[in-house]
């Protein structure tokens, strides 16, 4: 039903406000490497990618299938970005489609609004459903903690399984324990 995609994506349409300067604490070098130890430190495996409108990004895998991308906007260096994404298979977006316009339309709203109460930022929830991104944004003027970034990272997944669980539920499926966030 859901497949989590690995691969920058649309960095250019997300506006990133001004914030602090980090930028004379820590460089860009130096905070992909604390961010990329304490993926692996986790157990995760990391695979760098190129994006021009980012210093640096990667993919970090949980060994599950399940990704995040990880990055940092050129120029922002006092900020990070973390998004997950789903692509929506077929099958599914071909139930979605068959479902009454007005329900439909409601679940959409429905999910729009759960989205928005974890705080991050979405993009795709749209009719045709084909690719749902979250992402999470940390602005800090000050050393970034491993903590800050883990939670942030968790909130983008539980982001993902909002996305999941929701469609699961309107279409009527128990969805696997995989999609449940289980790793095995």
């Amino acid at each position: 039903m859901i497949k989590y995609l690995g691969g920058t994506y649309n960095y250019k349409g997300i506006e990133m406000p001004e914030g602090g300067d980090m930028a004379n604490e820590m460089s860009p070098n130096k905070t992909r490497e604390f961010v990329q130890a304490w993926f692996i430190e986790d157990g995760w495996s990391i695979r760098q990618e190129s994006n021009p409108d980012a210093s640096w990004a990667f993919v970090a895998d949980d060994g599950a299938g399940r990704k995040v991308i990880v990055g940092q906007r050129i120029g922002r260096e006092d900020q990070l970005l973390i998004q997950a994404m789903l692509k929506i298979d077929d099958e599914t977006q071909n139930r979605l489609t068959q479902l009454e316009a007005d329900e439909r339309n409601e679940w959409l709203w429905d999910l729009r609004f759960e989205l928005v109460r974890t705080d991050l930022e979405f993009m795709g929830v749209e009719m045709p459903l084909k690719v749902v991104q979250v992402m999470g944004r940390i602005c800090f003027d000050a050393p970034l903690t491993k903590d800050a970034f883990l939670n942030k990272v968790s909130q983008v997944r539980k982001g993902i399984l909002i996305v999941g669980w929701m469609l699961a539920k309107k279409l009527g499926r128990q969805p696997s324990r995989k999609e449940l966030g289980f790793h095995r």
